[in-house]
């Protein structure tokens, strides 16, 4: 509901609506929503099924926690956002009302199928030295700016430890204050003149379960960001309840970004494997597909081209693990300062070598 609908409903005399809709209503609420279908909008509603599982089914009116915490303005928005705040009603229907015209930027030039992603903590072992068959690496936006969106250095591929001919995709799979910073700059970022070659547009969350207005809300930000930040990638991702004709704008893209993270349950896995097969098939065959994860379980036809941004190589060996999840340093054993740098590295390349194997 926002940190700003606090303050609205104790001005308003709001505060006598509140215990009321505490538990939602379901259908009832629906029917004041501008998004529910039959008030022209795209929601088909909640069944009593949903109303029951949804995640703001109860709602607290903490709004600070609503809306994404206390450094964050995302709205965690739901029916009743809509009939409480009048400023938040306004917020969000300009969101869904924004015209977006069909985007299709330039493919990019990249060869080897593996991005690994890569931290600053690691820059002092040199790895992609190692890999000159790897031209494009990748970096969260929290490893390389801060919640206000000022990057750490002019120049990242340098911070980074990359070789100036290598290309640097900025990840935008962070906190949600860093969403919000990143919807508020927009182009502001000057993401070329601080050597980032492609970046992501903002990674809006689409939670199942999550309020149908919100998941609504997210995908088409994640539309208006990509436009707007001229970004070289859009995201897919429609849970049970986006239609993908709202992705419409986007479907001539020829990158295409798909997460097969926080997926916790095997009702979660079922709605992702079902998106990827309804992207397979509605994306033309020339559009490229980028898995953040796992790409090799996805039930991807083979003329499908993917990339793989792999976390996984270097977030197993920065735990003292192999690829396949062993621990390569014995409990209680002691290192030199040298020894502990020539096991990290040799850890970190033999993962990412593991990696390679299975991709390039």
């Amino acid at each position: 509901m926002g940190a700003e609908g606090a303050t609205d409903s104790r001005k308003s005399g709001l505060a006598e609506a509140l215990p009321k809709l505490r538990e939602c209503p379901g259908k009832e609420l629906c029917a004041e929503c501008f998004w529910w279908v039959d008030n022209g909008g795209q929601c088909q509603g909640c069944d009593d099924d949903y109303q029951q599982r949804c995640v703001k089914r109860v709602c607290g009116y903490n709004c600070y926690v609503c809306s994404g915490g206390r450094k964050a303005h995302t709205p965690g928005c739901c029916g009743r956002t809509l009939v409480l705040w009048q400023s938040w009603r306004d917020r969000l229907k300009n969101v869904l009302d924004y015209p977006v015209a069909a985007y299709a930027p330039a493919p990019l030039e990249i060869k080897c199928r593996l991005i690994p992603v890569i931290y600053p903590e690691v820059t002092k072992f040199g790895i992609p030295e190692q890999f000159p068959q790897i031209d494009a690496w990748a970096v969260p936006i929290h490893k390389v700016a801060g919640r206000k969106g000022r990057f750490y250095s002019k120049d990242l591929k340098y911070y980074l430890g990359l070789p100036p001919d290598k290309k640097l995709i900025l990840v935008t799979c962070a906190p949600d204050d860093y969403q919000e910073t990143l919807w508020d700059n927009g182009a502001q970022m000057k993401y070329k003149e601080h050597g980032i070659d492609y970046w992501f547009p903002g990674h809006f969350s689409i939670y199942d379960d999550d309020s149908k207005l919100y998941q609504f809300i997210s995908a088409k930000r994640q539309q208006i960001h990509a436009i707007q930040t001229k970004s070289q990638f859009v995201w897919f991702r429609l849970g049970e309840n986006i239609p993908v004709e709202f992705l419409n704008p986007v479907r001539s893209a020829p990158s295409v970004l798909i997460s097969t993270n926080q997926m916790y349950t095997k009702r979660n896995i079922d709605i992702l494997l079902n998106e990827v097969a309804i992207a397979d098939s509605w994306f033309p065959p020339k559009t490229s597909f980028f898995i953040i994860g796992n790409p090799r379980r996805l039930g991807l036809t083979d003329k499908r081209k993917c990339f793989e941004i792999n976390t996984n190589w270097l977030m197993r060996a920065l735990r003292g693990r192999d690829l396949a999840g062993k621990p390569q340093f014995a409990k209680g054993v002691k290192f030199s300062k040298e020894e502990k740098f020539r096991k990290m590295f040799e850890l970190l390349t033999n993962n990412l070598s593991e990696a390679v194997k299975h991709v390039c």
